[in-house]
């Protein structure tokens, strides 16, 4: 019984420490600064509305009011790639 209960407690301890993100290479921080590079121009500044962090992928979302644009991008956790989800303009 002692065998078997060591035996649970070794594969949790396995799955659960397969599921930190402690192999990320990009910084939240870095993820907003590159969507704000990645969306400015010439007109109006980019704010970050949310980020969120799924599946070591950040999720952002963000908007210029300057020039009536927003939405959402991903940006890729381990090399900074930038995926466009959604976006709008008015």
């Amino acid at each position: 019984m002692k065998k078997m209960a060591l035996t649970i407690f070794v594969l949790l301890a396995f799955v659960v420490s397969g599921c930190s993100n402690d192999d990320l290479k990009v910084s939240e921080e870095q993820a907003k600064s590159i969507v704000i590079e990645h969306h400015a121009g010439n007109i109006g500044k980019v704010e970050i509305l949310s980020i969120e962090l799924e599946k070591n992928d950040y999720i952002i979302e963000w908007e210029n009011e300057g020039n009536c644009e927003q939405g959402t991008d991903s940006v890729d956790g381990e090399n900074g790639e930038v995926e466009m989800i959604e976006a709008t303009i008015c």
